[in-house]
């Protein structure tokens, strides 16, 4: 085996430019073993064809030249273990956060093909069970400041308690249904899986409701209000309790702005004939 090699030599051995290696010297990364002062040819050692391939290798997991840099001249193996379970550490992280990035892409993935599914949803009768939800009340419904901050504050409720999929309930009053107006949200909260608490949570009872799944953009939601409403007076049917609206945290952009999937719950009794 050769004893030095030189830079196009090892540029070859491990499939990297000489400007790669000539950049790594400027920078103290890989300095060759020797130079000669009559022409400034490089020299590599048969050592430093393991050395390039290992920074490769670090390059590739992730670390900095700066982090590359500084291992290379820890000497100690202590030291050396301690730094490189760190860097494990850090990729786990990163490992975990794709893994969240791309779950989250699945999740807009599935809603998009449920959304181009039965596209023309119809009103059903279905019982609404009992659930338990913690509510934050909304001053003014308008001020989609407030609305945006509500939702980032139930979010980052979900996520302290450690519910996995977070489920947002949504409520509209009843005389604002009957009124037929802009449908202004009263409160946001957050569906508490029965393995959770938190104070101030409340129950919400089971009853009977006119449910729709609303597939579109947020701002059409009154139409699909209205498709229930319709179903309810044909149906002999009389609003008795406040909208519950219930969706998960994935928006996807749609043609006319942003959308999602809910599904609205009005509460409905018979009316009584006599």
């Amino acid at each position: 085996m050769k004893n030095r090699y030189k830079i196009s030599e090892l540029a070859k051995i491990a499939n990297v430019s000489k400007q790669t290696l000539i950049f790594y010297h400027k920078k103290d990364i890989l300095v060759p073993e020797y130079i000669d002062e009559e022409n400034g040819y490089r020299y590599y050692s048969n050592s430093q064809i393991w050395d390039i391939f290992f920074i490769i290798t670090l390059k590739e997991a992730g670390f900095s030249l700066k982090e590359i840099r500084n291992y290379i001249k820890v000497k100690n193996p202590i030291k050396s273990i301690k730094f490189l379970e760190e860097k494990i550490c850090d990729i786990d992280k990163k490992i975990d956060e794709l893994k969240k990035g791309k779950n989250a892409i699945n999740e807009k993935i599935s809603c998009l093909k449920d959304m181009l599914d039965n596209l023309e949803e119809k009103v059903q009768i279905k019982i609404l069970k009992k659930m338990k939800v913690y509510f934050i009340e909304i001053k003014n419904s308008l001020d989609q400041k407030e609305v945006a901050e509500t939702y980032d504050k139930i979010q980052r409720i979900g996520n302290k308690l450690g519910i996995k999929d977070i489920i947002y309930i949504t409520t509209v009053e009843k005389k604002e249904l009957c009124e037929k107006s802009e449908l202004p949200l009263k409160k946001i909260g957050l569906f508490i899986p029965e393995d959770k608490t938190i104070q101030g949570e409340e129950i919400l009872e089971e009853k009977s409701c006119a449910v729709l799944r609303h597939k579109a953009t947020f701002d059409m939601i009154k139409l699909s209000y209205e498709n229930i409403y319709k179903f309810i007076r044909d149906n002999n049917y009389e609003i008795y309790g406040d909208s519950i609206e219930i969706g998960n945290e994935v928006v996807v952009p749609l043609e006319n702005g942003f959308g999602g999937i809910l599904d609205i719950y009005i509460p409905i009794k018979k009316i009584e004939k006599y």
